[in-house]
């Protein structure tokens, strides 16, 4: 009987010794998000060195995403339009701490071998989190002042965002960073320029609104803000 308990201890050892190297073998992926280019100025960050924008201040940025896959070139049957979603989500994600940058890991995803050169991830405005949120029903969001007078933007888009690199990471055994950096300093020209001088307190409540709906009459402003955001992402590997 002695015997039988003690074989029976040895196996189970040994499986999980043996799941847990097969485990540490497993081709991974580790998404982190980030913000870079982030001056400090009196111990905030400026969005942009443009003249035409100096006194813009970033203090506050935020993301809401969901249903991140990734794209293997080895692989035909890869392809961002596919139900293997790697993250499914949804992620709030808070990108500026006291106006600094800050980098926020998502987890790690095990994938097959192969080169990644590509990822997709979807805005998602999450309306199960609490009203009081600043993210609630909202997934872009973004505080700071404008000759410090305070502003707040906000967007609720759900489009998709393509992000890669031309030479790709090729990922065999082992973890693997992949890391999206939005760069704050082309918030305010990557696509359009925009100079946030131009945006006003329509309803002169001491706060100047951005966002699709807002009563100030800043609504162009806010999609060009957030078409200039996604333009600035890119995928890096570190």
């Amino acid at each position: 009987m002695k015997k039988s308990i003690y074989l029976s201890v040895f196996l189970s050892a040994m499986l999980l010794v043996s799941c847990s190297k097969n485990d540490s073998e497993d081709s991974r992926i580790r998404l982190k998000v980030a913000t870079v280019n982030a001056p400090g100025v009196s111990g905030k960050s400026v969005a942009s060195t443009a003249k035409n924008n100096e006194g813009i201040v970033f203090t506050d940025f935020r993301i809401s995403i969901r249903d991140v896959v990734f794209k293997n070139d080895d692989d035909p049957n890869s392809s961002l339009d596919t139900d293997e979603i790697q993250f499914r989500g949804p992620y709030q994600i808070d990108l500026l701490a006291d106006g600094d940058a800050v980098t926020q890991t998502i987890g790690d995803a095990i994938v097959p071998d192969g080169r990644y050169k590509e990822l997709r991830f979807k805005f998602h405005k999450d309306e199960d989190l609490p009203a009081t949120d600043v993210l609630y029903d909202r997934s872009i969001y973004i505080e700071g002042t404008i000759d410090d007078v305070p502003f707040v933007f906000w967007h609720d888009t759900s489009e998709n965002l393509d992000v890669g690199r031309s030479t790709g990471v090729e990922v065999t055994g082992g973890v693997v960073n992949f890391t999206v950096e939005f760069d704050i300093s082309q918030f305010l020209s990557s696509l359009k320029t925009i100079d946030l001088h131009q945006a006003v307190d329509g309803n002169q409540d001491g706060l100047i609104e951005i966002f699709p709906n807002d009563q100030d009459g800043n609504q162009e402003i806010a999609k060009d803000l957030k078409d200039n955001i996604k333009e600035t992402a890119d995928l890096i590997n570190k």
